[in-house]
């Protein structure tokens, strides 16, 4: 995942050392464990509001030119705002409205 990526190593050019590297990467793997584990007990009826995927399908459901580039876009900033909030997020539409 290029948000892992770019969280853990830092941008191009914005070198890190393998100590920070590690406390970050350590840092992510526990707040992804979180919410596995919150999502991992959850009904139909809490998954379904976390995930909020009507507003994924309205978002996707735009016309755009270049079939495949929007869409990779769409991911690639939704994943970006999951990390950068620590995977802490009361459901998913901040992630789907990023791009």
């Amino acid at each position: 995942m290029v948000a892992v990526g770019i969280s853990v190593l830092g941008r191009p050019g914005a070198d890190r050392t393998s100590i920070e590297r590690v406390e970050r990467m350590a840092k992510l793997e526990k707040a992804q464990e979180g919410l596995s584990s919150k999502l991992s007990v959850a009904d139909e009826v809490v998954l379904h509001d976390f995930l909020r995927l009507d507003v994924l399908r309205e978002v996707l459901d735009k016309k755009v030119g270049q079939v495949g580039r929007y869409e990779r876009s769409v991911f690639s900033e939704a994943f970006k705002v999951l990390v950068d909030e620590d995977f802490e997020l009361a459901n998913l539409e901040p992630c789907w409205r990023a791009s």
